[in-house]
């Protein structure tokens, strides 16, 4: 029996591709090519275990302005985007398979890991960029080609982050191998860390186990794998916790999903 009062909500489940699609708008128009981006939200590889926030993204920018990612979704909303004046980033979530798409979210605003695979994948600087859009100005947005990855390393009490007493490893130290390059450390990118002005270490400066990003680019899916998994082991951190898979569903059968289904050339 359902007691007076309560509201009970019934979803039906979609099965497929969840695959996101984003772009930035002037306040009039698109601007710059579309990011396509696939997150990796289980905590274990294999796409198992709790769901957590994020543990990695993989994605690539698309010139076509007839994708019909985007041509179904993102394109659909211009009218109402340049009615209300927005000028920013937007981004909708689906779950696409052989039947359609299937929007899961909306979100109008900069997100996290992915801001740091855009900065990875961009050439230009971020301040043109954001300085055109806030300006109602078009933007020719240089990037790079093929594809990037995103890995989260994190450390308990994540991803139970409310869990806290007895699990933070505040003040621990994070450490890189004599061997990380200057370039290396341009694909890490912090969360809740500090740097010890006196000694130059970095060390966990929050409680909630978000800690590091780490990105990688390539021509190929494998490459940008390669370029950033490199950099993590050549990190340690006690307890550090990342996943090793980040992409590898996309290469193994999801790009060939998705082309069959139409989404991708």
């Amino acid at each position: 029996n359902i007691h007076q009062g309560q509201v009970i909500t019934l979803q039906q489940k979609v099965t497929g591709v969840e695959i996101a699609i984003t772009r930035y708008f002037n306040g009039t128009d698109w601007v710059g090519p579309m990011l396509l981006n696939i997150e990796h939200k289980k905590f274990f590889p294999g796409d198992v275990g709790p769901t957590t926030s994020e543990m990695g993204t993989l994605g690539w920018y698309d010139d076509n302005e007839q994708n019909p990612l985007f041509q179904k979704t993102l394109a659909l909303l211009k009218p109402h985007l340049a009615e209300s004046g927005y000028r920013g980033i937007f981004d909708i979530n689906c779950i696409v398979n052989e039947k359609g798409i299937f929007p899961l979210e909306a979100t109008s605003r900069f997100g996290s890991p992915i801001a740091h695979l855009q900065t990875e994948l961009n050439i230009s600087s971020w301040g043109d960029l954001i300085s055109a859009i806030a300006r109602g100005k078009t933007y020719d947005l240089k990037y790079k080609k093929g594809f990037g990855i995103v890995v989260v390393v994190a450390i308990p009490p994540f991803p139970y982050s409310k869990k806290i007493e007895g699990h933070s490893q505040f003040g621990t130290h994070i450490y890189f191998l004599d061997s990380t390059t200057e370039e290396d450390r341009k694909h890490l990118h912090f969360e809740e860390v500090s740097l010890n002005v006196e000694d130059k270490r970095h060390y966990i400066s929050d409680t909630r186990g978000y800690v590091l990003y780490v990105t990688g680019q390539g021509e190929t899916v494998p490459d940008a794998q390669k370029e950033a998994y490199d950099i993590i082991k050549k990190t340690y951190i006690p307890k550090m916790m990342y996943r090793y898979d980040i992409g590898d569903s996309f290469v193994e059968k999801n790009h060939e999903r998705l082309k069959e289904w139409g989404f991708l050339s």
